[in-house]
């Protein structure tokens, strides 16, 4: 998280009882060693001076020291091998032990980063549900799509079994040759007559005989 989001989260978590801009420093590291560069801290001081705030006359005081005379408090401690001790500007160090709070404005500001990130959740959150509910729909039209094909492939197997059932053979039509039968007729209409004319010849040879 960013140091200043973090300076305003710890502010307004101690905004009853205030805290110490050396406390507030040490939560910020997680340590009471040394974490700023020397440039990271002035600048970081100087954002404090204009967010937080002292609720003595103090402040009206400390509100004109300089980035400078901060710079010579650091550097003073740090060729000492030491890290914000009283032992340079004990005043300078004694309003920096003092409570401070969060001012208005500051934790107006923190609060709008709140609401901020949490539309930035939730229109996260609908990102997801929306991409979700996108996916269903892919996948039901899908599934439609499949069960419509499947369905039309249904729909032409019994035309594909009955393109391929054998047909039954054609019907033959008889067609008669009227003229040979007439023929055919007249011949044994002959061979009638000439049995007939056999067998008159036989009766009558018999009868002679």
């Amino acid at each position: 998280m960013n140091r200043y989001i973090k300076a305003m989260e710890i502010g307004l978590a101690n905004e009853e009882n205030g805290i110490s801009y050396f406390d507030l420093v040490y939560e910020l590291h997680g340590s009471k060693e040394k974490c700023f560069s020397e440039g990271a801290e002035i600048t970081f001081y100087s954002w404090f001076k204009n967010n937080f705030e002292l609720g003595t006359v103090d402040h009206e005081l400390f509100s004109g020291t300089s980035k400078g005379q901060f710079q010579d408090f650091l550097r003073k401690n740090d060729n000492d091998g030491k890290y914000h001790i009283d032992g340079y500007y004990p005043e300078f160090y004694r309003i920096l032990n003092d409570k401070w709070f969060l001012n208005g404005t500051a934790a107006k500001q923190y609060l709008d980063y709140l609401e901020l990130k949490e539309s930035r959740i939730a229109a996260s959150e609908a990102q997801k549900s929306s991409l979700k509910a996108n996916e269903k729909a892919n996948i039901s039209i899908k599934v439609a799509i499949v069960t419509i094909v499947i369905s039309v492939l249904l729909g032409l197997i019994p035309l594909f079994k009955k393109s391929k059932t054998p047909k039954p053979p054609f019907e033959v039509k008889i067609i008669e040759d009227k003229t040979r039968n007439d023929e055919l007729k007249k011949e044994v209409q002959d061979l009638k007559e000439k049995l007939y004319k056999a067998e008159i010849m036989i009766s009558s040879f018999e009868a002679n005989n």
